[in-house]
């Protein structure tokens, strides 16, 4: 179901395909569909969302003497590792949400849950708030690598572990020089000395 939805938003425009042609073209009725996305959208947005959960989750049991900076790394590389090689659509799904301007629409409020995830968890380890602008500001440089890899696996034809590779790489190399932000981290309305 989630192949053949996919494939038709592909090849007739995420915004011509209705949720009857997707039903009909799975063999599948409207209960069905609606009970595993719960919506046109869904069918692009849920693995997304998946990804979110397991990120938050390995964040949380991430030991407390890891350097952090290096644990969001494994973590966003990790989440994405799990969800592209459990997905033989994962790619075509960004692809989709990336030129459609109806999705586009709806992405601020998942990428926005998707960096206060990292946000809170920074936060959370330097007994900061979501308030503090070095957590926001990291979350935010996450961001910003994984659209641009996704963007160049979508246009350069690599395999996934080429693109989780390259995403590894290039976060690290955006981390690094951020560290600094982390010990100069102060609870919301404190200034350095």
């Amino acid at each position: 179901m989630e192949r053949v939805a996919v494939d038709l938003m592909q090849r007739h425009g995420y915004d011509h395909v209705s949720v009857q042609a997707i039903v009909e073209a799975a063999g599948i009725g409207r209960t069905t569909f609606f009970r595993y996305f719960g919506s046109k959208p869904g069918v692009i947005w849920y693995a997304f969302d998946d990804t979110i959960e397991a990120l938050g989750t390995r964040l949380g049991a991430a030991p407390q003497d890891t350097d952090q900076l290096d644990e969001v790394r494994r973590a966003v590389v990790a989440s994405t590792r799990s969800a592209v090689l459990s997905s033989g659509v994962w790619l075509e799904r960004f692809e989709l949400l990336d030129t459609s301007p109806d999705l586009r629409s709806g992405a601020y409020e998942h990428w926005e849950r998707w960096k206060q995830v990292i946000a809170r968890w920074l936060a959370g380890r330097a007994g900061g708030s979501l308030e503090d602008v070095a957590p926001i500001a990291i979350a935010s440089a996450c961001q910003g690598v994984f659209v641009a890899e996704l963007r160049n696996w979508a246009h350069g034809g690599d395999s996934g572990e080429t693109f989780l590779e390259r995403l590894d790489r290039n976060l690290a190399t955006v981390m690094t020089p951020m560290k600094v932000l982390l010990p100069t981290m102060l609870p919301h309305g404190e200034s350095l000395p």
